[in-house]
């Protein structure tokens, strides 16, 4: 008998990137993890994800300072240096030979020393990345993104802590799913608390007179989501850490979402009613603008090389 599944994965033409397995760079179409690595069967893992565009890596050292933070948080041992990871990262772009998307990097618990041994202490933790194209989120040039307050909450932070960015995504995924139900494009989610606490894979800003403000818990604590906050200093705007409600961000001038993958995206309708002008608005669009400008700045940079890759390909 055939394998449907095998058959299905030979129909997909391979993804251009560059996968790293635990010492190890391979196509990504050949990256795989062990079944066996609690990564994968029990969700016992952290990443990070780290954007690059024009061969540019933004903020390296911040992403691989925040990879070891939820490390730690994890209780999972380091499996590579500093130093070590940001070579990886380089290599995974330059190998590639992509010029814009995004590198992840994933640490695992690893695989049980043996049948016995089910003690999560006694595990080797591995290391796991890749690089690939950015998938970009459909918006028009002079629109913005239709989201929903999904009825699905955030997993509580006592439970699993948000400010490490882990793979414990089953009420982010039901809360994408209900919004393909209700037609949106994604969905935010409130905490047990009743306020706001992030997005599918996204931080959430409110706007109000002038005002900028971002849910303070059950959140991931985003390098964009800082940056945001950085630009909007520089700029000369409040912006602050807040307890905010569903009837506050449909009652906003303007809405906005913030994502590695992608940078900020406005939000032009929430649960069907317009936001604002129904067009991306001021603030949102200056924020944009400079966030690009620091993408393409070398104080935020690190600079790929390619040379080696490209000659010995």
């Amino acid at each position: 008998m055939t394998d449907m599944n095998a058959r299905n994965d030979a129909e997909f033409a391979p993804e251009p990137g560059t996968g790293y397995i635990n010492g190890k760079f391979v196509p990504l179409s050949e990256a795989a993890i062990p079944l066996l690595d609690w990564g994968f069967n029990k969700s016992d893992v952290v990443y990070d994800g780290i954007p690059f565009h024009a061969g540019l890596i933004f903020r390296l050292e911040d992403h691989l300072e925040r990879f070891e933070e939820s490390m730690d948080k994890w209780r999972l041992p380091h499996p590579r240096d500093r130093e070590t990871m940001a070579d990886i990262c380089h290599d995974l772009v330059a190998r590639s030979g992509l010029r814009d998307g995004i590198i992840y990097l994933c640490a695992t618990r690893g695989i049980p020393p043996s049948a016995e041994i089910r003690d999560p202490a006694r595990f080797t933790s591995r290391l796991y990345g890749w690089s690939q194209r950015l998938p970009q989120l459909g918006v028009p040039e002079d629109g913005g993104l239709e989201m929903i307050v999904s009825k699905v909450p955030r997993i509580p932070q006592s439970s699993v802590d948000a400010t490490a960015k882990n793979f414990h995504w089953g009420d982010l995924i039901q809360a994408r799913l209900e919004a393909n139900d209700r037609g949106a494009q994604n969905a935010i989610l409130l905490g047990h608390s009743g306020f706001v606490a992030e997005g599918v894979g996204f931080n959430v800003f409110a706007v109000k007179d002038g005002i900028i403000r971002t849910p303070e818990h059950d959140c991931l604590k985003g390098i964009t989501r800082r940056t945001v906050m950085e630009i909007a200093e520089s700029l000369g705007y409040a912006c602050q850490e807040d307890n905010i409600t569903a009837e506050e961000l449909l009652a906003a001038d303007e809405l906005f979402i913030s994502s590695s993958a992608g940078g900020t995206f406005p939000i032009t309708s929430l649960d069907g009613q317009t936001i604002g002008t129904g067009k991306p608005g001021t603030v949102t669009t200056q924020l944009h603008e400079t966030y690009w400008a620091w993408r393409n700045s070398a104080e935020f940079t690190t600079q790929v090389h390619y040379d080696q890759w490209a000659m010995s390909a």
